[in-house]
């Protein structure tokens, strides 16, 4: 028997290729998954930031409704409705016999005024003196927006 052998041609000119050192494939391999755990990282973050602007905007949104409805709830209870509402929590309106005054003792530590003594006439002076530099504050209402 004759044994045929087979001879391969090419038609066209193919460079052989090298194969890649196993080590550069290994490289390769950890530099895209780096990659890809950088692009997951980040679209998570992405995602929970999504999620804390929505719950965010939920809670102002349920915090101007509660501010609403106190207000409505406010303006309707008139003072009958309320002394109704206090007899069972025990709350009754304020006494003139709950009110104490103090004596002067107990609010002036030293006792002295401004005008005592030669001190407290260079104090006054001095203090004649700053207001003429520095007007005092006067306390204006904040407006409400």
């Amino acid at each position: 028997m004759k044994r045929y052998e087979f001879r391969r041609t090419r038609s066209w000119n193919m460079p052989e290729h090298r194969p890649l050192p196993i080590g550069l494939a290994i490289v390769a391999l950890a530099l895209v998954g780096m990659q890809l755990a950088e692009v997951w990282q980040s679209a998570r973050v992405a995602e929970l930031s999504l999620r804390l602007d929505r719950s965010r905007e939920a809670l102002s949104q349920v915090q101007a409704r509660l501010e609403h409805v106190r207000a409505e709830g406010a303006a309707r209870t008139t003072r009958t409705e309320l002394a109704r509402l206090a007899t069972p929590l025990k709350l009754v309106p304020a006494d003139a016999r709950q009110f104490v005054t103090l004596p002067a003792e107990y609010l002036a530590a030293d006792g002295r005024t401004m005008g005592d003594g030669p001190a407290g006439s260079l104090q006054a002076w001095a203090e004649r003196v700053s207001r003429s530099f520095v007007p005092e504050a006067s306390a204006r209402p904040r407006a409400r927006d």
